[in-house]
């Protein structure tokens, strides 16, 4: 298991993620792309076999004395494993 930063190409994997996770709130494909392209926001992906099976974000705007876990998410099938802890 290895953790990058994602970006917009990982879209789809993330809002497969996303949906599977938060199926009655999940959120919408515009507002995570806006999420992924903003400047004060940083999300890492966790791959398995360069498949994607987990991701979380932080905000934290310029100057702000704190951050914010915006969202974590991971595939059932990969949890208990520490992946969340690591992203």
């Amino acid at each position: 298991m290895r953790l990058r930063d994602a970006d917009l190409d990982d879209l789809d994997a993330i809002m497969a993620l996303e949906t599977a996770t938060f199926p009655s709130d999940a959120w919408s494909r515009e507002m995570m792309a806006a999420e992924l392209a903003a400047a004060h926001t940083r999300y890492l992906v966790a791959l398995v076999d360069e498949s994607i099976v987990g991701y979380a974000g932080l905000s934290a705007p310029a100057g702000a004395a704190q951050a914010d876990i915006q969202t974590i998410a991971v595939d059932a099938a990969h949890r208990g494993r520490g992946i969340g802890a690591l992203l």
